[in-house]
């Protein structure tokens, strides 16, 4: 995958996530981590099965990317 910013070639790999799911909360809304399982938000991963994520880093521009078209409903 080549880089949006930067057009470099991107590093495919995994963020892995313990016990807990990764959820993204847009920032008006976050509370931190504690209240963070009770929000709505986007989930990333599944506890417990799934927990990783697919993601591209960049390492001219220190960006990730992560397609998140699956886990939208």
């Amino acid at each position: 995958m080549k880089c949006p910013y930067c057009n470099q070639n991107m590093e495919k790999g995994f963020i892995n996530g313990d016990r807990y799911s990764l959820k993204w909360i847009e920032e008006s809304r976050n509370k931190g981590t504690i209240v963070s399982v009770f929000q709505k938000g986007i989930k990333l991963t599944d506890a417990w099965s799934s927990n990783q994520l697919e993601t591209y880093y960049c390492k001219g521009c220190k960006k990730m990317i992560i397609d998140v078209s699956d886990k939208l409903k």
